[in-house]
């Protein structure tokens, strides 16, 4: 049996491939729950050393965080708005150093951080946009890893603010 093989024309500007957007979020069975989403964070917040980021800092919240947009992937790219993933790990399980990975668009490396992972609370590792320079937009991903066993994986997507214009006007946004 001949099969034919025809070829397919499409016109120029669909000749690309469409863009797929973030994974779906996946985490390990050690982990309990896990949410994720998008918050305002123009707020003061406190700051710890963290050497393995750019800034050579992380950011510390006074207060808990609300994800005022959680199970949002869609990131306007605009100073103030925070994104990241809340993990509640199985009761006993106690990860005292564990390693936030951030993998920024186009950097060849993540940047990272220590946290813990357990049981007893939740952990939160986000990331704030504090400046021009961090607004890049694109894939961002975080994973979360100890003695090489990564226990969650979520993908952003980081869109100019017009692409995402409820979010980034409920922040502040005046353009």
């Amino acid at each position: 049996m001949m099969r034919w093989l025809l070829p397919l024309t499409l016109p120029l500007g669909l000749a690309t491939p469409l863009a797929a957007g973030p994974a779906t979020p996946w985490h390990s069975p050690s982990v309990l729950s896990m949410e994720w989403g998008v918050f305002c964070a123009l707020y003061a917040m406190d700051q710890l050393p963290a050497p393995g980021t750019i800034a050579g800092f992380m950011h510390v919240p006074r207060d808990e965080i609300t994800l005022h947009w959680p199970e949002e992937q869609i990131v306007p790219a605009q100073p103030g708005i925070a994104f990241g993933v809340r993990a509640l790990g199985q009761p006993g399980l106690f990860l005292p150093e564990a390693e936030v990975r951030v993998f920024r668009p186009g950097a060849k490396q993540p940047e990272t951080w220590s946290t813990t992972l357990s049981g007893d609370g939740a952990s939160l590792a986000f990331f704030r946009f504090d400046s021009e320079e961090e607004l890049l937009p694109g894939l961002w991903r975080f994973e979360l890893h100890d003695a090489g066993v990564m226990f969650f994986s979520v993908e952003f997507e980081v869109v100019p603010p017009a692409a995402q214009r409820d979010i980034a006007d409920a922040c502040g946004a005046t353009s």
